[in-house]
């Protein structure tokens, strides 16, 4: 059984039960926890999931991978270095010279050696 790195009061714990450990894990090693919503907000994000047919955890997990993927957007965004070699590597699409599978790639090399 993996063991809980997060609380170093379960780490290597030996007194407890397996279904004890287990218990322990699951709560204490981010698996769970307690989202206390305002009442509408709560009333709303009901009426989402039902339309989304998603259970509010599921919803509550969307909701939260979104808003990580759009920090993430906005420090690429915000990074000059990263958008230049993204457009970079758009250019290289466009142009062709970006292949997939070895042939292809073994083909791009002797085109761009003989020139």
């Amino acid at each position: 059984m993996r063991e809980c790195t997060t609380n170093p009061l379960l780490t290597g714990c030996s007194l407890w039960s397996s279904a004890h450990r287990i218990d322990a894990l699951y709560y204490h090693c981010g698996m769970a926890m307690t989202l206390r919503l305002q009442p509408d907000l709560h009333a709303e994000l009901r009426v989402a999931a039902e339309e989304d047919h998603r259970s509010m955890h599921q919803a509550v997990i969307h909701a939260v991978e979104i808003y990580i993927a759009q920090r993430e957007t906005a420090d690429i965004k915000a990074d000059p270095e990263t958008l230049r070699a993204l457009a970079e590597a758009r250019e290289a699409v466009r142009s062709g010279d970006v292949v997939y599978g070895t042939d292809a790639a073994r083909v791009l090399l002797k085109r761009h050696r003989a020139s």
